[in-house]
């Protein structure tokens, strides 16, 4: 099983950044809109937002390329 997963990665390692990215980003969007909303105190980190925004940006560079970065 963990031989298919590891396959599956070296496949499509572009693609799964990608999405993996893009749900961390969302994600944290999704936890602050909602402690706004209720009025909870939420603390969050702008530098992993900005983290996974370059890594969502640099994978879709990878992907349309070729190249790595």
């Amino acid at each position: 099983m963990g031989e298919q997963f590891g396959n599956f990665f070296r496949q499509y390692p572009w693609q799964i950044m990608c999405v993996v990215s893009f749900l961390c980003v969302a994600g944290q969007i999704g936890w602050i809109y909602i402690a706004k909303q209720r009025g909870w105190a939420f603390r969050f980190n702008p530098i992993r937002i900005i983290v996974f925004i370059l890594l969502f940006f640099f994978s879709i560079y990878a992907m349309i390329t070729g190249q790595r970065f």
